[in-house]
């Protein structure tokens, strides 16, 4: 673990500033499709303590590292994706202050993550959901495990209780059939 945040570098090693996260229903199937369909080579991968459930892993992708985390309630086929933009930066709190005072809406507030980043979440005035993050922490895989253990053994404390869920409805842009009227030439 690094103890002076001088030396942490912005983003973790193998990671662009802006990396896409994707939830699914069941990280170990997406991993094994992404290996066969698109030659993707995974990186990492952490379970629920005393389960073989993949909750959150890293894979790379033609030199490209993508991040999956579980969701059961991602479903295939439904329509809009479960991306998120995980945009490291110098200063998370400058961009979530930025973001906010420019329409975009909290999903969750700042806080420091079992992986080492100080982190926040917002979906943008166009319906896009953006994690700003900056690097506190330079952690193992065995850190990131034994913190992701201790996290599951501690009970949940909401202390996002100011914020009102977030519902975010993207109106389609283009009309439907029903709604287009054909008009005929004169």
């Amino acid at each position: 673990m690094t103890n002076s945040k001088a030396k942490i570098p912005t983003k973790p090693k193998g990671f662009n500033a802006i990396t896409a996260a994707i939830s699914v229903a069941n990280v170990s199937d997406a991993l094994a499709f992404y290996g066969e369909v698109l030659g993707a080579e995974t990186v990492d991968a952490l379970t629920v303590p005393g389960t073989e459930t993949v909750v959150h892993a890293t894979a790379k992708i033609a030199g490209t590292t993508i991040v999956l985390s579980l969701d059961e309630n991602a479903l295939p086929h439904s329509g809009t994706g479960h991306v998120t933009l995980y945009h490291y930066l110098d200063n998370v709190e400058e961009a979530f202050e930025q973001a906010i005072n420019n329409g975009a809406v909290v999903v969750s507030p700042i806080a420091l993550t079992w992986w080492g980043d100080l982190s926040a979440t917002v979906i943008d005035p166009f319906g896009v959901k953006w994690s700003f993050a900056e690097r506190t922490e330079t952690l193992n895989k065995e850190e990131r495990q034994e913190r992701f253990d201790e996290l599951c053994a501690t009970p949940v404390i909401d202390d996002a209780a100011e914020y009102e869920p977030v519902n975010i409805a993207v109106e389609p842009t283009v009309a439907s059939v029903e709604a287009v009227e054909i008009v005929a030439p004169e």
